[in-house]
């Protein structure tokens, strides 16, 4: 939206709480009523958890503003709507009034591991559609990137967006032996929808270290690397610490914003357990089974040791755009030395840019994070285009 002006406070800052309400229309395309039944209902739905006045049949979820946080919310209204439980991952996969009203059409039985389908494959596609080259999404510690959805709002609507989301979750029987291993995975993942560059990259956490793993793979090829953007990530290499593993739960906790016991009370369940008080809950995690968990804590931990283990090569023909959490949790303060863009500035030889992000690290894509990180992200990206 454009404003004469911004509204400040009495001190000269931004008045956040002054702004008008985002208009989430403005540049969307063709309008398409949608037909009458299950995609009304859909469409009637995605509205009212939005908070706009009309939803077509071909308009993305995560365009409009959704996130996954308010995926939920349109769960628990279809639910009451059509009879149906709708697996929260679905929304991700079929983002539209009209292919989320087809894919319920379908049945169940078109899909495998009780819902979770597609959403776990190595690439997510959050937005398919448009002539720009994409923006690929590499995923923290958890293995999951279903944290960018939240993204796809604050970018152009010509831009292809893909989460890279580890191959374990689909195959349990995955392993690597190095980081520049996994890199080379996703590598040929990302070439698989786009053959040449330049690439947009942005990783999140020890994502970072993967993104630029797989720009040094890029540039080797002879590729070009218009965007290296990293959210928050530390460099880990060398690093000697005795910081606890965490257990399931705060693992869960972390990257998916999923309380499953009171705040301080730490407890160390089973993934049985676990996954039977998400299904309770509800929500982004509630299709998870067992082996989904014991997948995404055996990898969580298997990442870790080679991250440590890594040592970066130079990146040699590219510039890095870095996101910084301005706020620290306490637990985390055995890592600060290894945080903010500095530490990078040996191992990317061009431009490293600096942008403060008001938040904590396990923040960073909240709605509250990428409100601050995403404008920037798409500037810089029509930027180098």
């Amino acid at each position: 939206m454009v404003l004469d002006a911004l509204p400040l406070t009495a001190n000269g800052k931004l008045d956040r709480a002054a702004l008008p309400a985002p208009d989430f229309s403005t540049g969307r395309g063709q309008f398409r009523a949608p037909r009458e039944g299950t995609e009304s209902l859909v469409a009637a739905a995605f509205a009212v958890e939005l908070g706009v006045s009309r939803v077509g049949a071909d308009d993305n979820f995560f365009a409009l503003g959704g996130n996954s946080l308010t995926a939920t919310g349109v769960v628990a209204r279809l639910r009451e709507s059509i009879m149906t439980d709708v697996p929260v991952q679905w929304i991700f996969t079929h983002s539209t009034p009209a292919s989320l009203a087809h894919r319920l059409a379908t049945g169940p039985e078109a899909t495998d591991d009780k819902g979770v389908g597609s959403s776990v494959e190595v690439l997510l596609p959050l937005r398919v559609t448009g002539s720009r080259n994409p923006l690929f999404c590499i995923h923290p510690a958890i293995g999951l990137a279903w944290c960018f959805s939240g993204l796809v709002q604050y970018l152009d609507d010509d831009r292809p967006i893909y989460g890279v989301q580890s191959p374990a979750l689909t195959d349990s029987d995955t392993r690597f032996d190095s980081l520049d291993e996994l890199a080379d995975r996703y590598t040929r993942e990302i070439r698989s929808v786009q053959p040449h560059g330049p690439y947009h990259l942005l990783g999140y956490s020890v994502g970072g270290q993967i993104a630029h793993a797989i720009a040094v793979q890029l540039r080797s090829d002879g590729d070009d690397v218009a965007t290296l953007a990293m959210m928050d990530s530390r460099l880990m290499a060398g690093i000697v610490t005795e910081h606890e593993a965490p257990t399931i739960t705060r693992l869960v906790a972390e990257f998916g914003a999923v309380e499953l016991y009171d705040a301080g009370e730490d407890v160390n369940t089973t993934t049985e357990q676990a996954a039977a008080l998400l299904r309770r809950k509800g929500g982004l995690f509630a299709a998870l089974t067992p082996a989904h968990l014991e997948t995404l804590y055996r990898q969580y931990g298997d990442l870790v040791d080679v991250a440590l283990a890594h040592r970066p090569s130079p990146l040699k023909g590219a510039d890095l755009l870095f996101f910084s959490a301005t706020e620290s949790s306490q637990d985390r303060q055995d890592f600060r030395r290894q945080t903010g863009a500095a530490i990078w500035k040996e191992y990317v030889l061009g431009e490293v840019q600096e942008y403060q992000v008001p938040t904590s690290h396990e923040q960073m894509t909240s709605p509250q994070g990428l409100a601050a990180i995403g404008p920037v992200l798409n500037h810089h990206l029509k930027f180098v285009d």
